[in-house]
């Protein structure tokens, strides 16, 4: 239970030291969120469109500019793609946070919960245990990660 203990103690570090890092990328990324810009010259575009609606109902239809119209409506258009992935992005960031979230959960309860020896726990995660001699063993997890472990002496 030593060895067990004492992997998942270097393996929480490990992912601790990994999640402080990915939570600092995702605080720290330099994606600028403009969504209220986009907003308003999506306002805008809509403003002037219905001025040029407006504009064929008092004068002629040949009037009308429908270059402009197409351009107003394309741009519009760009904006709305990039509104969207501005909330892909803030939703994949959420869902980040999130699954970071739980590791932290498991991470603080291996570190604050000692385990007890389980036998079911010991049968899925060792594959074999070696005795070197009468002082050392070691461990051989599933998966290969060998662990060396000094036996406490009875006295």
């Amino acid at each position: 239970m030593a060895a067990i203990m004492r992997t998942a103690k270097q393996s929480a570090n490990v992912l601790g030291t990994l999640k402080l890092h990915i939570g600092m990328g995702l605080k720290n990324d330099d994606g600028e969120d403009n969504r209220l810009d986009i907003q308003i010259r999506m306002a805008e575009i809509d403003a002037e469109f219905q001025a040029m609606l407006q504009a064929i109902a008092t004068d002629t239809v040949e009037d009308f500019d429908e270059q402009r119209a197409t351009a107003l409506m394309a741009e519009k258009n760009s904006l709305e793609q990039q509104l969207a992935q501005l909330d892909n992005a803030q939703q994949e960031k959420e869902n980040t946070e999130s699954r970071l979230d739980g590791i932290f959960t498991i991470l603080d309860g291996l570190e604050n919960h000692p385990m007890e020896y389980d036998d079911r726990l010991v049968r899925q995660v060792l594959e074999c245990v070696v005795v070197e001699s009468k002082e050392r063993i070691k461990a051989i997890f599933v998966g290969g990660l060998e662990v060396e472990q000094t036996i406490p002496q009875i006295m």
